[in-house]
């Protein structure tokens, strides 16, 4: 029978659950050590994708379609968007800022795009928010939040997409 670290049952319900398992997380470290083996549980148990970047790992699949990674692509584009209309480099605040829930709230429900995320899960804000916390993709302290390494993920997903429309575009 094969052994297991004594966190393996923690890193599955982690992963499992959709979190993003982020360095310096000691987690972490077990994964990377044994990225050979938990490659393999993975696609076999469950057949998903264990992906591990030099900062965080996660879960994938191509047979999953989940609308809350496309409500947050939404929320992070239209942030973006509000924060590069207000001077701001949105890069570096995405990466570097702490935001307030609040104020965060009120510049996405006075954007001229807001129609857009009132019909997703974004339009109850709070509970948005501490759904992303509990993913490991931000960090909420008290009334703010700060995104975490694995937003990197979201804007490679955005820049892919961003890509593949100006191929289809080019095509025309």
């Amino acid at each position: 029978m094969r052994s297991y670290p004594s966190e393996h049952k923690e890193i599955v319900s982690q992963l499992l659950d959709g979190r993003f398992i982020i360095y310096p997380n000691p987690m972490f470290a077990v994964i990377q050590t044994q990225e050979d083996e938990y490659k393999e549980f993975f696609k076999e148990s469950y057949g998903f994708d264990l992906n591990i970047d030099s900062e965080f790992a996660y879960l994938s699949s191509n047979e999953v379609t989940e609308k809350r990674t496309r409500d947050f692509t939404l929320f992070l584009a239209m942030l973006c968007r509000e924060l590069d209309y207000s001077g701001k480099n949105f890069r570096d605040s995405i990466e570097l800022a702490t935001f307030d829930i609040a104020d965060t709230e009120k510049l996405l429900r006075q954007s001229s795009k807001w129609e857009i995320l009132e019909k997703t899960s974004i339009a109850e804000f709070d509970k948005f928010i501490g759904t992303w916390h509990t993913k490991n993709v931000l960090k909420r302290i008290g009334n703010q939040f700060k995104f975490t390494k694995a937003v990197k993920l979201f804007f490679e997903f955005a820049v892919n997409v961003a890509n593949a429309k100006l191929k289809e575009q080019q095509a025309l």
